[in-house]
């Protein structure tokens, strides 16, 4: 009996070691489509994290302005609305696109007709769309500046709280602007790909 109990320890002892010195399938080069390359999958990390901080930052954004307006508004409807009360100018669809660096029309499109119909932010000017701006009503300044009262009762002293912050993040910061600026290199070179023979 005792002989089978060491056996069967050595066995699991034999297989833990093997499974440590193994690295797990996740983590091997090669193991999935994005990651045949070390640096493949050093890239497939950084998407994974910039995407889960994408989210968990549009459900902020949602989670917060939903605190303060009965409103129910998406993380991108709230970068919207937010973008059309920046420095209190009104903005056409085009300016907005351009800080939000966005390029799906339609789709800030439906969001201006949105807030449009929520109250939140009216037109003005010509009946052109092109010529159309947008800017906060008064209802909309109430809500933002309610979402901007309650962001900085909350993040702010969970980020002071953070080791460093304060220069980590102008280091990121400006890391993702380059990332940024190397993502749409990437995708002019992707589009002219495509229209080669």
């Amino acid at each position: 009996m005792l002989r089978k109990t060491q056996k069967a320890a050595a066995r699991r002892t034999g297989t833990a070691a093997r499974d440590k010195q193994r690295p797990a399938a996740a983590e091997r080069t090669g193991s999935w489509h994005l990651a045949r390359t070390e640096t493949e999958r050093r890239l497939s990390e950084f998407e994974f994290r910039l995407e889960r901080l994408a989210q968990a930052y549009y459900r902020w954004k949602a989670a917060c302005l939903a605190a303060v307006c009965d409103v129910p508004l998406t993380g991108d409807d709230v970068a919207v609305l937010n973008v059309v009360r920046m420095g209190d100018e009104p903005k056409r669809l085009s300016e907005i696109g351009q800080l939000l660096n966005r390029v799906d029309v339609p789709n800030l499109q439906y969001a201006t007709r949105k807030l449009v119909k929520a109250g939140l932010i009216e037109t003005e000017g010509s009946s052109s769309r092109k010529e159309t701006r947008y800017r906060a009503t008064e209802r909309g300044h109430d809500v933002t500046e309610a979402y901007a009262a309650l962001r900085a009762a909350t993040l702010p002293p969970m980020l002071e709280a953070l080791d460093g912050w304060a220069e980590k993040s102008e280091a990121t910061g400006s890391h993702l602007e380059l990332v940024s600026s190397l993502y749409t290199q990437a995708a002019q070179v992707a589009i002219t790909r495509r229209h080669q023979p």
